[in-house]
């Protein structure tokens, strides 16, 4: 597995001189198969190398790729049994919303839980909350909407209700309870100064963060079928990109994947989850602890890749962003996207996504392969999925 490098230097080079092994014991068989000038065959082609199994991810892994055979299925040791089987069906949609928005009025949350969970700054952390819904049903990847309290002043000078705000569910259908009857949304407190110094607050960040346990919410959804992961997908390989808390869904999913005793899947997912992570700091990195358990229980089946912009530098000497993180690894990423079962998942800030985008662009001339005609493919497919801030 990828060692996450962090302040020191001496780490961070020989973080990246393992990676770079690493990604030398396969590059010469992909590099072999991208210099066709049709593209077709050259996504043939690189699927051929990896369309047998799971692309081998760290030394100690799989030996080559094609092993597919030799993975064993991930043990059932993080893996929880749920009270409730909430398979089949199309995901819900905007079940409950505010007037026309919905086919009921919003339901009322109940918060059970709440944790900070980081950041330097006390006026803009991140808040994980668990709140009880009463069993609103929902699937990974979509988001619940929160109707902060109060009025505010609309376009036309008329006081209004508050608007809803959206946030992405931090959870698998089971919840982290697994009974189906729990989400989790992780919130980052908004804060922020004018140029004349005045202090600024987002009205519903602000809010969610400040409540306490037994509080109740007025919430609507679930909407958004962007980020859905197909019916297939414990069979999948899937990409996840995330900046900051654009990881709450990627969460809904590896909870899904890892955590639950999914009904009609005994022996678990048994696809490759490779999951990339861009934080400013070691303080403000989500979810350290449960992507760790993650990945000592289940090596053949779950990659982590951390960038800290604040604390490591790239090749070129600068920041250490998401982006650089697929450049490091840019054979395995864009054999993997060339393969004929891989999902690629983007959450986070539109400016970040631009810049994943330029980085598979500018690593695709480098190898002969016609980026925007692959990303282009995986959307017919509904293989690529973003959801920007």
């Amino acid at each position: 597995m990828a060692a996450v490098a962090r302040a020191q230097p001496a780490r961070a080079a020989n973080a990246l001189s393992r990676r770079q092994a690493e990604r030398r014991q396969i590059a010469q068989p992909v590099r072999a198969l991208v210099g066709a000038a049709d593209f077709a065959a050259q996504a043939a082609g690189l699927a051929h190398t990896l369309a047998a199994g799971p692309l081998p991810l760290a030394a100690g892994g799989l030996a080559a790729a094609g092993l597919a055979s030799l993975v064993p299925p991930p043990p059932a040791g993080l893996r929880e049994p749920v009270s409730v089987s909430l398979e089949g069906g199309k995901a819900p949609l905007n079940t409950h919303g505010v007037g026309r928005g919905g086919k009921f009025p919003p339901f009322q949350g109940k918060v059970l839980a709440i944790e900070r969970m980081g950041g330097r700054d006390a006026e803009r952390d991140v808040s994980r909350i668990v709140i009880e819904t009463g069993g609103v049903l929902f699937h990974e990847g979509q988001s619940f909407g929160v109707v902060p309290p109060g009025t505010k002043i609309n376009s036309k000078g008329q006081e209004v209700p508050e608007t809803v705000r959206l946030y992405s569910i931090a959870s698998s259908r089971y919840g982290d309870r697994h009974d189906g009857k729990t989400c989790t949304l992780c919130v980052v407190r908004v804060v922020w100064h004018d140029e004349e110094g005045k202090v600024h607050r987002g009205v519903c960040s602000n809010y969610l963060c400040d409540l306490k346990v037994g509080d109740t919410i007025q919430m609507t959804g679930p909407s958004g079928t962007a980020m859905l992961l197909p019916d297939n997908h414990m069979q999948r390989r899937i990409v996840c990109v995330a900046t900051g808390t654009g990881i709450a869904p990627f969460r809904a999913f590896w909870r899904r994947l890892f955590f639950d005793q999914v009904p009609g899947h005994p022996h678990g997912y048994q696809g490759r989850f490779w999951l990339l992570a861009g934080f400013a700091n070691p303080d403000s990195e989500l979810f350290t602890k449960e992507l760790r358990s993650i990945e000592a229980a289940n090596p053949d089946h779950f990659r982590l890749d951390v960038a800290l912009s604040l604390t490591q530098t790239n090749q070129r000497g600068g920041p250490e962003y998401v982006q650089d993180r697929i450049e490091e690894s840019g054979e395995e990423f864009l054999a993997l996207l060339a393969s004929d079962d891989c999902l690629f998942y983007f959450c986070g800030l539109k400016r970040m996504y631009s810049s994943v985008v330029e980085v598979l662009e500018r690593l695709g001339e480098e190898r002969g392969v016609d980026t925007k005609a692959l990303i282009a493919k995986l959307k017919k497919e509904h293989r690529w999925h973003v959801e920007t801030a």
